[in-house]
């Protein structure tokens, strides 16, 4: 079961760096994350800055066009999407889009002009957190050094 804890790393990842890089910007700004799915299905990290919702029974785009559609408060939502239904549909609703590089385009320019201060620098804010699969190659590797247990790849030579 590769491909599950890839999507599960992935959710992790993108969770991860809102939390971290905050390109919703201010801290007033809410975030709804909808992932197509039933809860308990994956072990969601807690998040106070994150709202995590599973579109349990309905597609997540299906989920995300009924809360704007319900929603009082239509011309204060911004949805990140780059699926155009849900752009065209968002939109007729009174409610603002944003592609996922808009979104992600303040970040993007604020990493671009720290990364000539990250390279003189051994530890970024970025480097505080590593995806399972780097976290469990750095553990392997520790086990084979510590404890002088064998390396699952067989060794050239």
């Amino acid at each position: 079961m590769l491909a599950p804890k890839k999507l599960e790393d992935a959710r992790d990842d993108l969770i991860r760096f809102i939390e971290i890089h905050r390109p919703q910007g201010s801290l007033n700004n809410t975030v709804t994350i909808v992932f197509d799915g039933q809860a308990g299905m994956w072990g969601q990290p807690k998040s106070s800055d994150v709202k995590i919702v599973f579109s349990t029974g309905e597609s997540a785009d299906d989920y995300i066009k009924r809360a704007v559609s319900s929603s009082p408060h239509k011309k204060s939502m911004v949805v990140v999407t780059n699926d155009r239904d849900i752009k065209l549909y968002v939109r007729a609703q009174g409610a603002r889009v944003k592609s996922v590089d808009e979104f992600l385009g303040r970040v993007n320019v604020f990493a671009a002009g720290k990364k000539g201060a990250a390279k003189n620098s051994q530890v970024t804010e970025d480097s505080k957190y590593i995806s399972k699969t780097l976290e469990y190659k750095i553990t392997t590797e520790f086990e084979q050094i510590w404890l002088n247990k064998p390396s699952n790849s067989k060794k050239l030579g």
